[in-house]
């Protein structure tokens, strides 16, 4: 089954406000998917570079200073993991790993940061197309299944019987046996108990 139509299926099972909060969800997703491609690129184009002058520390919080990088530029930003005895000792010459409006103490940690991005983002990913599975199957699916099997038991009550005639309905659970096995105790409900 292609990736289109599996895509046209779970979409069909679900209800109109059900897949307004899935495509919501999919869409939020995306946030820290841009942020792990952001750490990526920045691992792989960022520059070492040194601090000029002293860098400012909040208690508690980032640094910010300024830093030289290869070909004369000059870069000037926040600086991620200086703790803040950089800024009490007045240390200069601090090694980074920078860009021109970004710097990070350790270039490391743009990759650990990303592969936990990437990480969070498949493990969401995977988790909301379960439920939204789930969901198709318990309302959409399981409400198929049931009108397609509701003219037998019609075509046998009007007969008196109380369902459809034994070689109709060996032929019938024949051809419904694979998609049976698909749709599980969901779709065996729709038969109901047999009367006596």
């Amino acid at each position: 089954m292609g990736s289109s139509s599996w895509g046209a299926e779970l979409l069909s099972g679900l209800r109109p406000l059900s897949r307004v909060v899935l495509v919501v969800c999919l869409c939020g997703l995306a946030v820290p998917l841009w942020f792990a491609a952001q750490n990526t690129y920045r691992f792989v184009e960022g520059h070492h570079a040194r601090t000029e002058g002293y860098v400012h520390c909040e208690s508690g919080g980032p640094c910010r200073g300024a830093w030289r990088l290869p070909g004369g530029q000059r870069g000037e930003g926040e600086i991620r993991g200086l703790p803040f005895a950089a800024d009490e000792e007045l240390l200069t010459d601090l090694p980074l790993y920078a860009g021109r409006d970004w710097a990070v103490a350790d270039r490391s940690s743009l990759l650990s940061r990303a592969a936990w991005e990437f990480a969070g983002t498949g493990m969401g990913t995977a988790l909301t197309l379960w439920i939204a599975w789930n969901r198709s199957y318990g309302s959409g699916s399981h409400d198929d299944v049931c009108r397609r099997r509701r003219p037998w038991r019609a075509r046998g009550r009007r007969r008196g019987d109380g369902g459809p005639s034994g070689r109709s309905r060996r032929a019938h659970r024949s051809a419904t046996a694979p998609h049976m096995w698909t749709t599980g105790a969901a779709s065996a409900s729709c038969w109901g108990t047999p009367r006596r």
